[in-house]
């Protein structure tokens, strides 16, 4: 079960971050066997607070920018985790029309006993 937030700034529309949101949960079910209906995402647009360094790493980047924070089980391997990453950048272009040099990228891992989906049970523990 993913938990997937994406930060933006207002240059991004209401339209455009549905897009990218359909895009980051389309690579996760090509990518890493999220089912279609494991769907969670908070989708922000700050008003300007977002700071980001534009040429780290050597990628340009510019108030384009979006960060996709995935929360997710432990278990996908090295690959999956550069297929995902690939796939979301691509998505990204093709339905939100975000370039993937704005597109950051970052996955948390825990463990079972790290979710509770309502009713304050932990419903992975049994």
């Amino acid at each position: 079960m993913p938990l997937v937030r994406i930060d933006a700034l207002p240059v991004h529309d209401d339209a455009t971050l549905t897009a990218l949101g359909d895009a980051v949960h389309q690579a996760m079910t090509e990518t890493i066997d999220v089912p279609r209906d494991d769907f969670f995402q908070i989708l922000t647009r700050s008003d300007g607070h977002l700071r980001y360094d534009p040429g780290y790493l050597g990628i340009r980047r510019d108030d384009g920018v979006v960060f996709v924070s995935i929360t997710m089980r432990v278990g996908r391997t090295y690959a999956q985790k550069k297929a995902l990453y690939a796939r979301i950048a691509e998505l990204a272009s093709e339905r939100a029309g975000i370039e993937p040099r704005n597109v950051f990228v970052s996955v948390t891992e825990n463990q079972p006993v790290d979710w509770s989906f309502g009713e304050g049970v932990a419903q992975y523990l049994g």
